[in-house]
């Protein structure tokens, strides 16, 4: 299968994107702060990963790759475990004190390059009181951050189909766009938790993008798993949409700025079938700034388009 990537970001598009060099400068004086963690392995290893490795973010976007991104050396994951073992790997990296936006595990295919879009883990803190997700780090002086422990599933590293599309802008651009994220979801999900949990459950793929300036048209190419789902559901993705996420916003008010809908049911998401080895192409939307602050809205359930 043909494969295009459009990493119109930087949160971790440029920021992944080409950094051949994994080592990180620590300067003459020893640093003695470091994040520690556990990373859970979960679901079957799939033979075209090269390696992962956990990845810390400095500044979100990053300005300078060399700088502002941290990599681990490679992380040893267990490559023989079944679907139903788990595999915990513990971690130390070294950094300097400070706080730190985001930190995820990151594989690199057999042949490939560094990409944003091979994320298959991120480090979050659900604070169960307000409903709020956290993705920050704050490493204090020695010994720094304990217990940044990450679920990681490798179900996120399968890809054997392609969506591709184009989203037309609409409404007066926000100027405290901090990302968007396109997400295709096997099945509409019913509220804002349900967002991350279908991710990090291999059951939804996504794309960060990170698009400053303003655009009319956004072009975009995403891969995603054809064996997604079951029985006559298997390869279909109930839910495309793109997300939004303000400067000052949290990750639990990400929005949806427009999704694939039906022609004759505007409110009801549109089915997108997906096949092995195949592209499925023309899967074209609307994202509408003027629909913030409650983003677009829909139905989450209802007979398919005709």
């Amino acid at each position: 299968m043909k494969s295009k990537k459009y990493l119109l970001l930087p949160v971790i598009g440029a920021l992944f994107l080409l950094w051949s060099s994994c080592n990180y400068d620590h300067g003459i004086d020893p640093i003695r702060t470091k994040i520690k963690g556990n990373i859970l392995f979960s679901g079957a290893y799939p033979g075209n990963v090269t390696e992962a490795r956990l990845v810390v973010v400095k500044n979100l976007p990053p300005v300078n790759l060399t700088t502002d991104v941290i990599f681990s050396e490679p992380l040893p994951f267990n490559r023989g475990k079944s679907p139903s073992e788990n595999d915990t790997v513990s971690y130390e990296l070294v950094v300097e004190a400070g706080v730190y936006p985001i930190a995820g595990v990151l594989w690199r295919p057999q042949g490939g390059t560094w990409d944003i879009a091979n994320i298959i883990g991120l480090y979050l803190k659900f604070n169960p009181i307000n409903f709020t997700i956290d993705t920050e780090i704050k490493v204090d002086q020695p010994p720094g951050a304990e217990g940044i422990n990450i679920a990681a599933n490798w179900d996120l590293a399968r890809r054997d189909a392609e969506i591709t599309g184009v989203i037309d802008f609409k409404g007066a651009w926000r100027t405290d766009t901090d990302f968007f994220a396109l997400g295709c979801y096997s099945k509409i999900p019913q509220n804002s938790i349900e967002y991350l949990a279908e991710l990090l459950a291999g059951k939804a793929a996504f794309q960060l993008v990170f698009q400053s300036t303003a655009v009319d048209l956004l072009r975009y190419s995403i891969e995603v798993n054809s064996q997604v789902g079951v029985g006559n559901e298997k390869g279909k993705y109930q839910f495309i949409a793109l997300f939004w996420k303000g400067k000052t916003s949290s990750l639990s008010d990400i929005r949806a700025l427009g999704f694939y809908r039906c022609d004759g049911d505007t409110l009801l998401p549109r089915v997108v079938p997906t096949f092995i080895d195949s592209t499925t192409s023309g899967i074209n939307f609307s994202a509408d700034f003027s629909t913030l602050p409650v983003g677009a809205i829909y139905r989450s359930s209802g007979a398919p388009c005709p």
